[in-house]
């Protein structure tokens, strides 16, 4: 069963992306956070992210992918790194996702995420993510869209598109009245969080509904919502053996071993004990705190990206070090903390 990296905001970041699958793997997608619609076009901010420098990639053939099949060459960066990188748009009409679409197509990319589940209420008031649900037309005309694009190819690669969603912004019957025009599209899979919009990610999961869409959809299921343990993984595939796999976010962040300890890969990349999952947190720390370093100016620029690294692995750090890399202000604070953790570990 595949293993999809979910995307957060703030989190996943590209060097985030190319440091985990560098040194824990076990990772078959990375998906990244939402390109969005700003001022009429492509948020730049997002545009950037997909166009971290890859160095390693400079000196690196990719197998099968020819001159010129990638025009600006963004996508092959990522992805001839030797792991796969899928783009995640939002929009709120055909009108937004066509721009988003053909701004990626043109870097390159040839596989596309469409997301109608976020559901963070500054996008469910803007109609987009979890708020799309309930719009049978919108959804159809952009559903629509896709099946023109899926017919174009961008060099020799056909332009493949899977969707992500909840099972409604207010109520499981949104989810339902879409899977007929989601059947009949030409999707590679389709994920599904199975709570609520307005649950964001609080209250229970709804699996009885989860179940019912398992049966009626057409095309391959991804599960996406708490996933944190190798057990719940294969859970899920006992339960489901028709599931193609699952997507998994604050879990992964929480445990960056997750994805290779479920596929067995603790001989090469993941982390059999202890010691050797702290060491592989703090390679991949050093990655990312070295590439802040040089793209960002200012110990408060620095600090926000690096800060972040540690959130959701606060269970694994011991709790006066963890307040001390949250409430440095200075980067002399901030490496002091993490000496004292490694000399710790």
């Amino acid at each position: 069963m595949k293993i999809l990296f979910a995307p957060l905001q703030g989190y996943t970041t590209g060097i985030y992306r190319k440091a985990h699958a560098e040194i824990f793997g076990g990772v078959d997608a990375y998906y990244t956070p939402f390109l969005r619609i700003e001022n009429g076009k492509p948020r730049e901010k997002d545009l950037r992210d997909l166009e971290i420098a890859n160095a390693d990639c400079a000196n690196v053939r990719c197998a099968g992918i020819a001159e010129g099949i990638a025009r600006d060459g963004n996508a092959r960066k990522e992805n001839c790194a030797g792991y796969k990188v899928v783009p995640q748009i939002i929009a709120n009409s055909v009108d937004e996702f066509k721009i988003l679409a053909e701004a990626l197509i043109a870097k390159g990319y040839t596989e596309i995420d469409f997301n109608m589940g976020c559901p963070f209420p500054m996008q469910v008031n803007r109609h987009r993510g979890a708020g799309l649900l309930s719009d049978i037309q919108a959804v159809q005309e952009i559903m629509d869209e896709i099946r023109k694009l899926s017919s174009v190819t961008n060099g020799t690669a056909p332009i493949k598109f899977s969707v992500k969603m909840r099972l409604g912004q207010d109520s499981p019957n949104e989810a339902f009245a879409l899977l007929p025009i989601l059947n009949e599209a030409p999707l590679t899979h389709i994920t599904l969080h199975p709570r609520l919009g307005k649950q964001q990610y609080k209250g229970a999961i709804d699996f009885k509904s989860f179940e019912k869409f398992y049966e009626e959809c057409r095309h391959p299921l991804v599960y996406n919502g708490d996933i944190t343990s190798v057990s719940q993984i294969c859970e899920m595939e006992r339960h489901y053996p028709k599931l193609a796999g699952v997507m998994i976010g604050r879990g992964l962040l929480a445990k960056p071993s997750l994805a290779a300890e479920y596929k067995g890969l603790r001989d090469i990349n993941s982390a059999a004990t202890t010691q050797d999952f702290l060491g592989k947190l703090f390679q991949m720390h050093q990655v990312i705190f070295d590439h802040a370093c040089k793209t960002y100016q200012g110990d408060s620029q620095i600090l926000s990206h690096v800060q972040n690294f540690w959130e959701y692995l606060e269970p694994s750090i011991p709790k006066k070090i963890f307040k001390k890399i949250k409430k440095a202000g200075k980067l002399s604070e901030y490496q002091e903390a993490i000496i004292e953790m490694r000399g710790q570990s």
